[in-house]
């Protein structure tokens, strides 16, 4: 019903981007309060920026789980923490009014830029709360209204190079990248690293897949299992059917140091690969009915296992399958580890 509402309003407001003067641009705002693995994933952005603006103050709005990795990885000069009521799926007035207070109050920061990555209208309608002087981001739902300078969403696009094109349209210079390499000795001491959970049930691996995949590895390689606090039911019934198995617990941060000295990271579509992506660990990801095209983990060394044939499922997500991830094989995840072993 609102459709054809929203593409009124954001008929007046196609303002196409120009270059900007770095002068005068002292101060910028970007947005990505998602999921971990979606700050991770925009690292290579923030790069760009910081490169493009050496003398601006770049603020990085983040969810407050994350605030403390950006931090560790000086993602930006500001770091603040905040949880949107359409990410967290908490719609009480009150969570609104906060959110709007909140935008609102960015006000004083006095922003030249604001760069959002993620096309929804929601979080372009919080860029305008903002009320930067330059509102930057693309249309998927809608919602170009509240932005300068708006772009048609590239949906075929990997996550972490949607925001490197928008920063091309918009003229910033693209770096040369290099991705972290391996550390062969790291590889060839450290532990095969399982994690096997995620937040929505639909994209999880089932937990006797884990078990058979541990037994194909046991004897073979040092093991470790990542326990997940939110589930921990899950890791602890893999955990008792796989008593020799190193648990790591802890936090975010000392996750992120522990990894760093690790073989290799097994995990489905989630946080985890990326960050060992990031970090320079070889990755296995399993992925279920979504695309992996558009949210693999981008490191050198990288495998994804995903089912056969397409998904033909009822489904309960709009794009995860549970039952797609039922029908990857504990066999096709060992191929996977076994065939970046054997290139090493």
């Amino acid at each position: 019903m609102i459709k054809p509402f929203i593409l009124f309003i954001d008929w007046f407001n196609n303002t196409p981007a120009l270059p900007f003067n770095v002068k005068k641009v002292r101060t910028i705002l970007i947005t990505e309060y998602h999921r971990i693995g979606d700050v991770v994933m925009l690292i290579p952005a923030l790069d760009m920026i910081k490169k493009a603006f050496p003398l601006s103050r770049i603020i990085l709005i983040t969810n407050s789980d994350t605030v403390q990795l950006a931090e560790k990885l000086r993602l930006a000069d500001t770091i603040i923490g905040f949880s949107s009521p359409w990410t967290n799926w908490e719609w009480s007035l009150s969570r609104w009014k906060d959110t709007v207070a909140f935008g609102i109050g960015l006000r004083k920061l006095k922003i030249d830029l604001a760069i959002d990555f993620k096309g929804d209208i929601r979080n372009n309608w919080f860029l305008w709360l903002t009320a930067s002087k330059k509102r930057v981001g693309y249309d998927a739902t809608g919602g170009s209204y509240f932005l300068t300078s708006s772009f048609e969403f590239p949906f075929s696009l990997h996550q972490s190079e949607r925001s490197l094109h928008l920063l091309s349209l918009i003229k910033i210079p693209e770096l040369n990248r290099k991705r972290n390499k391996s550390n062969n000795n790291i590889l060839q001491r450290g532990k095969i690293v399982l994690h096997p959970c995620a937040s929505d049930t639909n994209r999880c691996w089932p937990i006797e897949r884990w078990v058979e995949l541990i037994k194909q590895l046991y004897g073979k390689y040092s093991l470790a299992i990542v326990k997940i606090p939110d589930l921990e039911n899950t890791c602890d019934e893999i955990i008792q059917q796989t008593p020799d198995i190193e648990v790591f617990e802890g936090s975010l941060i000392g996750f992120y140091n522990w990894l760093k000295n690790q073989r290799m990271l097994i995990g489905i579509d989630s946080m985890a690969g990326h960050l060992a992506a990031y970090i320079g660990l070889p990755t296995v990801t399993i992925f279920g009915s979504q695309n992996p095209d558009l949210t693999k983990p981008t490191g050198e060394i990288s495998q994804v296992v995903h089912p056969v044939a397409p998904c033909n499922h009822v489904k309960n997500h709009w794009r995860l399958c549970a039952q797609c991830m039922e029908s990857v094989t504990a066999l096709m995840v060992y191929k996977s580890i076994m065939y970046i072993e054997n290139s090493n």
